[in-house]
């Protein structure tokens, strides 16, 4: 058996009986999520970006002057 596996049998047994159901679940939707994403894989309509690039470009955030916008709709309501 290898080092990791060893390494989460020895965590999961100091786990509490609540502990292990919430592991056991979040294991379990991975294990939903990954069937998922193999099936789009195989859907030609469907195409996924590379693992390694990212889906959304990097911006520079807007500095604006002047009164933010939330505290504007505050004073109009009043």
């Amino acid at each position: 058996m290898s080092t990791l596996k060893e390494s989460l049998y020895s965590t999961i047994d100091q786990l509490n009986d609540d502990e292990t159901r919430q592991v056991l679940e979040y294991v379990t939707q991975l294990k939903k999520e990954h069937q998922l994403i193999q099936r789009l894989v195989q859907d030609p309509a469907i195409k996924l970006p590379p693992k390694n690039v990212g889906v959304f470009e990097k911006v520079e955030p807007i500095v604006g002057s002047g009164l933010p916008a939330s505290e504007c709709l505050s004073r109009d309501r009043r």
